[in-house]
């Protein structure tokens, strides 16, 4: 009579089976873990910047299509919290359609600040940052001087504005743990209402 062996798992080899498996189990959710991490955060930022991102390319679309006019109320003027003129590109319009547009910087009742655009029958809240927040429009003159009212003092003082606008209009910002934000932009079309050697 034989005895005949039968090939099997030992407890020990199970035991060293299970650790095994137990071990690549742990490292595949850790894993996963880290990756599920990594995908919130890229998607938490994208949540934040699309938004401003979208803001900050409306402000400069409406803002570089805006033209000279010679008739005294559709003229471009700001100052360091507003600014106001006619666009080609306003938000809500037809291509090419002019339209009143203005943009306000303004401080809300919890101390936040925000950024308004508004157009005939349009109101909205493009950004907000939070309170503590300096904010300021500039506008750079032809010679290239930072202003903080437009059209600059001197020409106030003329009975007869020009109806010029700024080469470039500078949205400053500056939240107060976080670093600044520039939104600039370059006037494109004509400076003055009427063709004039000056712009060439």
């Amino acid at each position: 009579m034989s005895i005949s062996h039968q090939r099997g798992m030992t407890l020990l080899e199970l035991l060293v089976v299970m650790v095994l498996l137990a071990v690549i189990s742990t490292l595949l959710m850790q894993g996963l873990a880290v990756a599920l991490s990594t995908y919130e955060k890229v998607q938490r930022r994208q949540y934040e910047g699309v938004p401003r991102m979208l803001a900050s390319s409306w402000f400069v679309q409406s803002v570089a299509a805006m033209e000279a006019r010679l008739d005294a109320d559709s003229q471009f003027k700001g100052n360091a919290s507003s600014m106001s003129g006619m666009s080609h590109s306003a938000l809500v319009s037809r291509n090419g359609q002019v339209q009143p547009v203005t943009w306000r910087i303004n401080q809300m009742p919890d101390g936040r600040v925000a950024l308004q655009y508004e157009q005939p029958g349009i109101v909205w809240t493009l950004a907000q940052w939070p309170a503590g927040t300096k904010a300021q429009f500039l506008y750079r003159d032809h010679d290239g001087t930072p202003q903080t009212l437009w059209p600059p003092s001197e020409k106030l003082a003329s009975l007869v504005p020009d109806g010029r606008i700024p080469s470039a209009v500078l949205l400053e910002v500056a939240p107060p743990s976080r670093p600044s934000l520039r939104w600039y932009v370059s006037l494109t079309g004509r400076r003055l209402p009427r063709m004039d050697y000056r712009d060439l």
